[in-house]
Protein backbone atom coordinates (compact mmCIF):
# COMPACT_ATOMS: atom_id res chain seq x y z
CA UNK A 1 0.00 0.00 0.00
CA UNK A 2 0.81 3.83 -0.76
CA UNK A 3 1.22 4.22 2.76
CA UNK A 4 3.24 2.05 4.05
CA UNK A 5 5.64 2.94 1.73
CA UNK A 6 4.97 6.53 2.95
CA UNK A 7 6.20 5.70 6.06
CA UNK A 8 8.81 2.89 5.82
CA UNK A 9 11.18 4.52 3.03
CA UNK A 10 10.90 7.77 5.31
CA UNK A 11 11.73 6.46 8.46
CA UNK A 12 15.22 7.77 8.43
CA UNK A 13 14.27 11.13 8.01
CA UNK A 14 11.48 10.68 9.85
CA UNK A 15 13.38 9.67 13.02
CA UNK A 16 15.99 12.75 12.21
CA UNK A 17 13.11 15.46 12.19
CA UNK A 18 11.92 13.89 15.30
CA UNK A 19 15.32 14.90 16.97
CA UNK A 20 15.43 18.23 15.98
CA UNK A 21 15.94 20.98 18.55
CA UNK A 22 12.69 22.43 18.13
CA UNK A 23 10.40 19.54 18.48
CA UNK A 24 12.59 18.33 21.39
CA UNK A 25 11.94 20.78 23.58
CA UNK A 26 8.53 20.90 22.88
CA UNK A 27 7.93 17.29 23.84
CA UNK A 28 10.21 17.92 27.44
CA UNK A 29 8.20 20.85 28.18
CA UNK A 30 11.09 23.21 27.90
CA UNK A 31 11.05 25.11 25.12
CA UNK A 32 9.75 29.34 26.54
CA UNK A 33 6.59 30.62 25.77
CA UNK A 34 8.75 32.90 23.66
CA UNK A 35 9.81 30.07 21.74
CA UNK A 36 6.63 28.26 21.36
CA UNK A 37 4.83 31.26 20.00
CA UNK A 38 8.17 31.87 17.47
CA UNK A 39 7.50 28.56 16.19
CA UNK A 40 4.03 29.19 15.59
CA UNK A 41 4.37 32.17 13.68
CA UNK A 42 6.70 30.45 11.61
CA UNK A 43 4.11 27.55 10.85
CA UNK A 44 1.37 29.95 10.11
CA UNK A 45 3.43 31.35 7.13
CA UNK A 46 3.91 27.80 6.19
CA UNK A 47 0.61 26.29 6.50
CA UNK A 48 -1.18 29.73 5.27
CA UNK A 49 1.06 29.31 1.38
CA UNK A 50 0.24 24.96 1.69
CA UNK A 51 -3.24 26.00 2.66
CA UNK A 52 -3.33 28.36 -0.63
CA UNK A 53 -1.85 26.16 -2.74
CA UNK A 54 -3.87 22.80 -1.69
CA UNK A 55 -6.81 24.86 -2.94
CA UNK A 56 -5.34 25.43 -6.11
CA UNK A 57 -4.62 21.51 -6.12
CA UNK A 58 -8.46 20.48 -5.08
CA UNK A 59 -9.19 22.71 -8.31
CA UNK A 60 -6.33 20.93 -10.50
CA UNK A 61 -6.58 17.46 -9.68
CA UNK A 62 -10.67 15.44 -8.84
CA UNK A 63 -8.23 13.32 -6.76
CA UNK A 64 -7.47 15.46 -4.60
CA UNK A 65 -10.14 17.34 -3.63
CA UNK A 66 -11.58 13.59 -2.53
CA UNK A 67 -8.36 13.57 0.18
CA UNK A 68 -7.99 17.10 1.10
CA UNK A 69 -10.88 18.90 3.06
CA UNK A 70 -11.14 22.28 4.36
CA UNK A 71 -11.60 21.67 7.34
CA UNK A 72 -7.73 20.03 7.20
CA UNK A 73 -6.42 23.31 6.84
CA UNK A 74 -4.23 23.97 9.35
CA UNK A 75 -3.67 27.96 9.74
CA UNK A 76 -6.74 29.12 10.56
CA UNK A 77 -6.07 26.53 14.10
CA UNK A 78 -2.40 28.57 13.86
CA UNK A 79 -4.24 32.23 14.19
CA UNK A 80 -6.52 31.02 16.14
CA UNK A 81 -3.75 30.27 18.83
CA UNK A 82 -1.87 33.26 17.81
CA UNK A 83 -4.97 35.40 18.50
CA UNK A 84 -5.65 33.96 22.18
CA UNK A 85 -1.57 35.13 22.61
CA UNK A 86 -2.32 38.47 21.53
CA UNK A 87 -0.35 38.36 18.72
CA UNK A 88 -0.53 40.68 15.51
CA UNK A 89 0.07 38.32 12.45
CA UNK A 90 0.65 40.76 9.66
CA UNK A 91 4.58 41.88 9.76
CA UNK A 92 5.60 38.18 11.07
CA UNK A 93 9.32 38.03 9.33
CA UNK A 94 10.34 34.60 8.20
CA UNK A 95 13.28 32.66 9.17
CA UNK A 96 15.86 31.34 6.76
CA UNK A 97 14.22 27.77 6.54
CA UNK A 98 10.56 29.04 6.44
CA UNK A 99 11.60 31.25 3.41
CA UNK A 100 13.07 28.14 2.34
CA UNK A 101 9.58 25.80 2.77
CA UNK A 102 7.72 28.65 1.31
CA UNK A 103 9.70 28.40 -1.67
CA UNK A 104 9.49 24.79 -1.70
CA UNK A 105 5.44 24.84 -1.47
CA UNK A 106 4.96 27.90 -4.23
CA UNK A 107 7.17 25.87 -6.81
CA UNK A 108 4.67 22.53 -6.30
CA UNK A 109 1.97 24.83 -7.67
CA UNK A 110 1.82 22.94 -10.49
CA UNK A 111 2.22 19.51 -9.33
CA UNK A 112 -0.91 18.54 -6.72
CA UNK A 113 0.26 15.03 -6.19
CA UNK A 114 3.72 16.54 -4.67
CA UNK A 115 1.31 18.98 -2.40
CA UNK A 116 -0.83 15.62 -1.23
CA UNK A 117 2.35 14.23 -0.01
CA UNK A 118 3.18 17.40 1.96
CA UNK A 119 -0.24 17.73 3.34
CA UNK A 120 0.24 13.64 4.26
CA UNK A 121 2.70 14.15 6.80
CA UNK A 122 1.52 17.79 8.49
CA UNK A 123 -1.76 15.47 8.69
CA UNK A 124 0.45 12.71 10.10
CA UNK A 125 2.41 14.89 12.22
CA UNK A 126 -1.21 15.71 14.28
CA UNK A 127 -1.08 12.32 15.77
CA UNK A 128 1.87 12.94 17.75
CA UNK A 129 0.91 16.24 18.61
CA UNK A 130 -2.17 15.56 20.27
CA UNK A 131 0.26 14.03 23.18
CA UNK A 132 2.82 17.06 22.96
CA UNK A 133 0.03 19.38 23.48
CA UNK A 134 -1.15 17.72 26.42
CA UNK A 135 2.83 19.06 27.57
CA UNK A 136 2.79 22.38 26.32
CA UNK A 137 -0.61 22.90 28.53
CA UNK A 138 0.76 21.70 31.58
CA UNK A 139 4.07 23.58 31.07
CA UNK A 140 2.19 27.10 30.05
CA UNK A 141 -0.70 27.09 32.19
CA UNK A 142 -3.52 26.21 29.23
CA UNK A 143 -6.54 25.37 28.97
CA UNK A 144 -7.63 22.17 26.86
CA UNK A 145 -7.94 24.28 23.78
CA UNK A 146 -6.26 27.54 24.68
CA UNK A 147 -2.95 27.89 22.70
CA UNK A 148 -2.38 24.51 21.17
CA UNK A 149 -5.11 24.29 18.11
CA UNK A 150 -2.68 23.82 15.41
CA UNK A 151 -1.18 20.72 17.82
CA UNK A 152 -4.47 18.83 18.08
CA UNK A 153 -6.52 20.74 15.89
CA UNK A 154 -9.39 17.45 15.73
CA UNK A 155 -9.23 16.18 19.26
CA UNK A 156 -10.91 13.67 19.58
CA UNK A 157 -11.67 12.83 16.12
CA UNK A 158 -8.22 12.68 14.40
CA UNK A 159 -7.45 8.87 15.03
CA UNK A 160 -10.37 8.10 13.36
CA UNK A 161 -10.27 11.14 10.61
CA UNK A 162 -6.54 9.66 10.25
CA UNK A 163 -7.58 6.19 9.52
CA UNK A 164 -10.02 7.49 6.83
CA UNK A 165 -7.34 9.48 5.18
CA UNK A 166 -5.09 7.10 4.82
CA UNK A 167 -7.47 4.51 3.46
CA UNK A 168 -9.01 7.03 1.09
CA UNK A 169 -5.34 7.61 -0.13
CA UNK A 170 -4.47 3.73 -0.14
CA UNK A 171 -7.82 3.54 -2.43
CA UNK A 172 -6.56 6.02 -4.87
CA UNK A 173 -6.17 4.81 -8.28
CA UNK A 174 -2.31 6.51 -8.53
CA UNK A 175 -0.17 4.74 -10.54
CA UNK A 176 3.58 4.28 -10.26
CA UNK A 177 4.39 7.11 -11.41
CA UNK A 178 2.05 9.28 -9.41
CA UNK A 179 2.73 7.34 -6.17
CA UNK A 180 6.14 8.97 -6.81
CA UNK A 181 5.08 12.32 -6.87
CA UNK A 182 3.39 11.47 -3.62
CA UNK A 183 6.39 9.84 -2.04
CA UNK A 184 8.55 13.11 -3.00
CA UNK A 185 5.96 15.29 -1.34
CA UNK A 186 6.35 13.56 1.81
CA UNK A 187 10.30 13.37 1.62
CA UNK A 188 10.29 17.11 1.21
CA UNK A 189 8.18 17.32 4.09
CA UNK A 190 10.80 15.97 6.32
CA UNK A 191 13.69 17.32 4.74
CA UNK A 192 11.97 20.92 4.92
CA UNK A 193 11.26 20.29 8.08
CA UNK A 194 14.50 19.01 9.52
CA UNK A 195 15.68 22.23 8.17
CA UNK A 196 13.87 24.78 9.68
CA UNK A 197 16.29 24.48 12.53
CA UNK A 198 19.45 24.68 10.53
CA UNK A 199 20.46 28.44 8.98
CA UNK A 200 21.68 26.30 5.97
CA UNK A 201 19.97 24.15 3.70
CA UNK A 202 21.52 20.21 4.15
CA UNK A 203 20.22 17.71 1.84
CA UNK A 204 18.66 14.30 2.59
CA UNK A 205 22.14 12.93 1.95
CA UNK A 206 23.94 15.07 3.95
CA UNK A 207 21.29 14.73 6.79
CA UNK A 208 21.75 11.03 6.67
CA UNK A 209 25.54 11.04 6.84
CA UNK A 210 24.92 13.39 10.04
CA UNK A 211 23.13 11.13 11.63
CA UNK A 212 23.34 7.86 9.74
CA UNK A 213 25.48 6.02 12.91
CA UNK A 214 22.63 7.10 15.44
CA UNK A 215 19.51 6.00 13.49
CA UNK A 216 17.55 3.22 14.81
CA UNK A 217 15.18 1.56 12.36
CA UNK A 218 13.55 -0.89 15.31
CA UNK A 219 13.24 1.96 17.79
CA UNK A 220 10.68 3.67 14.83
CA UNK A 221 9.33 0.80 14.23
CA UNK A 222 8.36 0.22 17.83
CA UNK A 223 6.55 3.69 17.82
CA UNK A 224 9.20 5.93 16.54
CA UNK A 225 8.84 8.32 18.93
CA UNK A 226 8.82 8.15 23.11
CA UNK A 227 5.18 9.74 22.90
CA UNK A 228 3.62 8.34 20.09
CA UNK A 229 1.90 4.47 20.64
CA UNK A 230 2.84 2.60 17.64
CA UNK A 231 -1.27 2.33 16.62
CA UNK A 232 -1.41 6.02 16.58
CA UNK A 233 0.79 6.19 13.21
Amino acid sequence: MLTNRLKDDNWALHQIAERQETPGSLIKGTMPKDGYIGMLEQQLLINTTLDATLRDAVKADPRVSELVLEEQMLSPYIAEDLAFFGIETGSIDPTPGTTRFIEHIESSRDNPLHLLGLHYVRLGACNGNRFVARVVRKAYGLGETEGTRYLDPFGEKQRTGWVEFKAALDAMPFDASEQDRVFEGTRAAYLYAINMDHPEHHSAEQLLDMHGKTLDKKAFEEGHSVHVPSNQH
